[in-house]
Parts: C-alpha cells; sequence; structure tokens
C-alpha cells in the first residue's frame, strides 16, 4: 500500500480541527442544556401552582365552609409562596432559591388568600383549601395537611 506525504500531514490537522471545534461547541451547548433544565423546573413549579390555583377556585364556588384538597410535589430548588399582603394577598408566586421566577394571580374570581400570613411550601404536600368569611370577606384559607 503506498501512502502520500499529503494524507500523513493532512490527518493530524484534520484531527486537531475536529478537536478545536468540539472544544468550542461544549460550553455552549452545555449552557443551553443547563437552562432547558432550569426552565422545566420553573413550568413544573409554576404547572403545580395552577393546580393550587384551581383547588381555591374550587373552595371559593361552593360557598363559606367549603373545602378541597389538592396535591402538589414542588421540584427541589423551588418553593411556592401562596398569599402574601397588598396584591399578593391574590396570588401564587413561584421562587427558585429566593429569586422571583412567576406570579399567578388568582383570577375569574379574582379570590383573595384568608392567611395571616404567606404560606411557602416546598417537596411533596397535600393542601387543604377552605372557604371562609371574615368581617364580611370572602376568601380561602390554604393550609398544609401532610
Amino acid at each position: 500500500m503506498i501512502m502520500d506525504r499529503k494524507g500523513m500531514v493532512g490527518f493530524p490537522v484534520r484531527l486537531a480541527v475536529t478537536f478545536l471545534i468540539l472544544a468550542l461547541a461544549v460550553p455552549s451547548l452545555m449552557a443551553m442544556m443547563g437552562g432547558m433544565q432550569e426552565e422545566a423546573g420553573e413550568s413544573a413549579a409554576a404547572s403545580e401552582a395552577d393546580k393550587i390555583s384551581s383547588a381555591v377556585s374550587r373552595a371559593y364556588y361552593s360557598g363559606v365552609g367549603g373545602t378541597c384538597t389538592v396535591g402538589v410535589s414542588i421540584s427541589s430548588g423551588y418553593r411556592l409562596v401562596i398569599g402574601g399582603d397588598g396584591a399578593d394577598a391574590y396570588c401564587i408566586s413561584v421562587l427558585c432559591g429566593d429569586e422571583p421566577k412567576e406570579k399567578i394571580y388568582l383570577q375569574r374570581p379574582p379570590v383573595r388568600i384568608m392567611n395571616s400570613e404567606p404560606l411557602e411550601i416546598s417537596g411533596e404536600r397535600t393542601l387543604l383549601c377552605t372557604c371562609a368569611a371574615v368581617e364580611g370577606a370572602y376568601g380561602v384559607e390554604v393550609s398544609v395537611i401532610s
């Protein structure tokens, strides 16, 4: 078998160019994958917040004393804050660590969370939503069962 010098010199150059392209592409692909994982975690937490929102609405529509339970599973690193002061009394906040990611407002109808303090949840929890009337104002109290 006869080899020419061009083939012997060209192979290491091609190999070096291939490794250079891989070295440049891998970090950007890794960053893209990390961003996709963060978006997936945020989307999953927002989906759980929507489940809570639906349960709050069902309890509200059932009238004073009506209850509804809902099981949620919040991804590691994320937590939900239900209720709060001012406009936050009408929303569920999605947080990653201490950074707010999204707020889901309880609209149609605008239901007020009647808890005296914001309720923070993470992990797997079962919540109880109870329609209540306090001083003529209607809303829903949310508590952790387990």
